[in-house]
């Protein structure tokens, strides 16, 4: 049986844009990522990640906190 990859929100910081918060699509956004200090960045799958992400840094983080940060890297 083969199970697919979480899907993430991803939220970008405004003012350090690599710093990302991914947070699972069945998870409530934290409430530090705020309209007036993040944007939406989009969503992605853990078979697709962003550059800098890491699907079981993300796997880890999210059973602990419920979000994942990590910091965007140029491919």
């Amino acid at each position: 049986m083969q199970t697919s990859a979480p899907a993430y929100n991803v939220f970008r910081r405004k003012r350090q844009p690599a710093l990302r918060c991914a947070v699972p699509l069945d998870q409530p956004v934290p409430s530090f990522v705020s309209g007036e200090t993040w944007d939406f960045g989009g969503t992605v799958t853990g078979e697709q990640p962003p550059p800098g992400f890491k699907p079981e840094a993300a796997d880890e983080a999210v059973r602990h906190t419920g979000y994942y940060l990590f910091h965007a890297v140029q491919a």
